[in-house]
């Protein structure tokens, strides 16, 4: 009996050749994996060398930057004191102890003055300095050069020669071993780095080793080194001198080292202005103290994220293996788990839709409600301005029709803040407001809203008092502290009462607990609005002034109307607190800064000549615009700038009196602005308008680059009341021109 073959011999030899090339798949796969990853290494290692090399490099720049103006500043002002030197010294007797007073007050590095004739003979010195092995650094002028002397000790000095008009030379002597030491023997670069300065013909002026002080960098070095390679320096000092700012890889000598190794060094230059001449500035550090940190740093990086990998592998091989074993058992609890986070889910969007619902139908409406209320007060408004044309100011009528003029007044800016409310960045103009005026229409107001088991109560003791601000927004403040007093007090009879009183700063700063109160106002109007209700636990008041915190049950509330209040209080640079006991009571503290009688709008006069020519720049039109029209009330004619271009070319033609500039510009900033006038125009002012103060304003301000500041909102009183404070009259008067 024949044995039958198998029918399937082909698929059986298919399967184990599959079989037997699993393992070269798999090591292919292997090895496409370590390459990929060798590829992102590399690449990473690439990026994060080269990102880090930059930034160290950068930083090495800036060294030499800050270095460079320093000594830039420093020179010149070596040179400006010669020059006036220069100028007193033909005016001066032989005899006159002037000079020797002179070097007795410095405190800086200058050591001696030198008179030489005209071969650089000496003459006269006021130390009795002998100075020896003389090198000309730089030709800063014409009649001005800078020399290194020395004397025999070995010291090194600095010397600026400026020519005399009656002949010869006037010579300040500045102890160059001091002037290294205050700018430069203290800044560090790396672990052997330094700090090296050479004139425009590579001569040596300071160096960490003495001995190179005053010869050329190649020529010099190679007569003290003759057996080392220059190559690699001398194309470096050569792009030193034709580029201004530079930074280069090169290899040169530890000078500092007397074993003189070889080392790959990283170079920063910049040329320092030397009158007409420069210095090059230069920081050098070893290349390994910035390579091997960065080597290092990658290193453990790679470590630390390989072994994060391992246990990342790990973990999830032990929870694959752990859900495996327990897939069964949990499957039925995963599916109710899953099941009750979608209802969740849904209802969490249920709520979210009809939430987002509502305020697009509220923003729909908001557009056809403001058209119409606006449609509503045009007639309101025109005929009340009708009646009071026809009748005489004084009569009972005129008034009537005036309050109904203000309160129209007032509901079309309530419309302009419901149509505005989708546009960003809107300029509050603010007024100045009588005090007593304002809270006589707000009892009005709110007595009006007043439930009938409230008793309303007033006290206010002001007499002209005035406050800067937005009546509409501060009426919306005491509304909504007003409504949720009412809401507090319920149905149950209660009392509301609303005092009023200007104070002292002391007070304000006594209550706001842990709150500085700025020192800019000596007097603030207090209103103060107490209720009978049912009070606030301390956890609870803490938290009133946060957005969305509410007390009241879902619906009857957003948790905006006190934050709101709150922000609108501190825009107009003013504090609200409260105080509150369970069970009798809230008293809501309000402190507005009052204008202090010397601000009232009166035009300055400047000098006998003329009143204050304004340029104000700002990049708000609103802003630019309402303070044209408030200081054209006063009889003034200001003009109005933008940009930059605009300014200069104001400043150019017209000398005027007073720049008010923003802190932000279309093409800049104020500060800058003023820094590049700084000096060209001495007799302007020069005040800052600004949304908060900063340390670059205040150190602005301390170096007199700018006059003031004041704080926005800006009015034509703040402005005015800014030229009184940094500005007395009687310091132009009597000027052909007033400026």
């Amino acid at each position: 009996m024949n044995r039958m073959k198998s029918p399937f011999p082909k698929r059986k030899e298919n399967e184990n050749a599959r079989l037997s090339l699993r393992p070269a798949l798999l090591a292919a796969a292997v090895l496409t994996s370590v390459l990929l990853l060798f590829a992102v290494g590399v690449s990473a290692w690439t990026s994060y060398s080269t990102s880090l090399m930059s930034s160290q490099t950068n930083q090495l720049q800036l060294v030499a930057q800050s270095l460079g103006q320093s000594i830039e500043l420093s020179m010149q002002e070596y040179m400006d004191t010669l020059q006036f030197l220069c100028q007193v010294e033909s005016a001066v007797d032989e005899n006159d102890p002037l000079f020797q007073d002179f070097l007795l007050t410095q405190e800086s590095s200058i050591y001696d003055l030198l008179w030489e004739d005209e071969d650089g003979v000496l003459l006269k010195s006021v130390n009795g300095s002998s100075l020896t092995a003389d090198v000309l650094l730089t030709q800063a002028e014409e009649d001005v050069s800078i020399w290194q002397y020395n004397d025999t000790d070995g010291t090194h000095y600095l010397c600026i020669k400026q020519k005399l008009d009656t002949g010869g030379y006037l010579c300040l002597v500045i102890n160059e071993e001091n002037f290294y030491s205050e700018l430069i023997s203290d800044i560090h670069v790396g672990t052997n780095g330094y700090i090296v300065v050479k004139s425009s013909e590579n001569t040596v002026i300071m160096h960490p080793s003495r001995e190179q002080w005053g010869i050329n960098v190649i020529e010099g070095r190679m007569e003290l080194y003759p057996n080392l390679d220059f190559s690699s320096l001398s194309e470096m000092v050569q792009k030193q001198v034709e580029e201004e700012v530079g930074i280069y890889e090169y290899y040169s000598y530890w000078w500092t080292d007397p074993d003189l190794p070889r080392v790959k060094k990283i170079s920063a230059h910049v040329h320092a202005s030397i009158g007409g001449d420069f210095w090059i500035i230069s920081a050098v550090v070893d290349y390994s103290d910035f390579y091997d940190p960065i080597v290092s740093g990658f290193a453990r990086i790679s470590l630390i994220f390989c072994c994060i990998l391992v246990a990342v592998l790990a973990v999830t091989l032990y929870i694959y293996r752990l859900k495996r074993s327990n897939l069964r058992n949990s499957a039925e609890i995963q599916y109710l788990k899953e099941l009750n986070e979608t209802l969740e889910e849904l209802h969490r969007r249920e709520e979210t839709l009809a939430h987002q619902q509502r305020l697009q139908v509220i923003g729909t409406l908001t557009g056809g409600i403001a058209h119409e209320f606006n449609n509503f007060l045009t007639p309101i408004t025109g005929y009340a301005d009708l009646i009071m044309a026809s009748v005489e100011p004084d009569s009972e009528l005129y008034e009537n029709a005036n309050e109904i003029y203000e309160a129209a007044d007032r509901a079309r800016d309530v419309i302009r803040q419901i149509s505005s409310m989708s546009r960003k960045n809107v300029e509050t103009v603010y007024k100045s407001i009588v005090a007593a005026s304002f809270l006589n229409r707000a009892v009005r107001m709110i007595d009006a809203v007043r439930p009938a088991n409230v008793q309303w109560k007033s006290e206010i003791d002001l007499k002209d008092e005035k406050i800067l601000g937005n009546a509409t927004q501060l009426h919306q403040v005491l509304l909504n502290i007003c409504i949720n007093a009412f809401h507090a007090m319920g149905k149950t009879p209660g009392v509301l009462t609303l005092r009023a009183a200007c104070v002292e700063r002391s007070e304000p700063a006594h209550r706001l607990y842990g709150e500085q109160v700025s020192d800019e106002w000596e007097h603030f109007l207090h209103i103060a609005l107490s209720d009978t209700g049912c009070g606030m636990e301390p956890d609870v008041l803490a938290h009133i002034f946060e957005p969305f915190f509410t007390t009241k049950q879902n619906g009857q509330g957003t948790g905006l109307g006190l934050s709101l209040a709150d922000q609108i209080i501190r825009t107009h640079r003013g504090y609200l607190c409260a105080e509150s006991t369970p069970g009798e009571g809230t008293t809501f503290h309000i402190y507005l800064p009052v204008q202090e009688p010397e601000s009232a709008n009166q035009p300055i006069e400047w000098g006998q000549q003329h009143k204050l020519r304004f340029l104000i720049a700002d990049d708000n039109q609103k802003v630019l615009k309402m303070l044209q029209k408030e200081l054209k009330k006063l009889g003034l004619e200001p003009v109005i700038c933008t940009r930059k271009a605009e300014l200069v070319e104001q400043l150019e033609q017209v000398a005027y009196d007073v720049l008010a500039i923003d802190e932000t510009l279309e093409d800049g900033d104020g500060i800058s602005f003023c820094m590049s006038i700084h000096g060209k125009y001495p007799y302007l002012k020069k005040i800052i308008m600004t949304a908060a103060v900063t340390r670059d304003i205040l150190e602005a301000r301390q170096r007199q680059i700018i006059d003031n500041y004041v704080m926005k909102p800006v009015s034509d009183t703040t402005l005015l009341d800014a030229i009184r404070k940094c500005t007395e009259p009687s310091d132009h008067d009597g000027g052909e021109n007033g400026t």
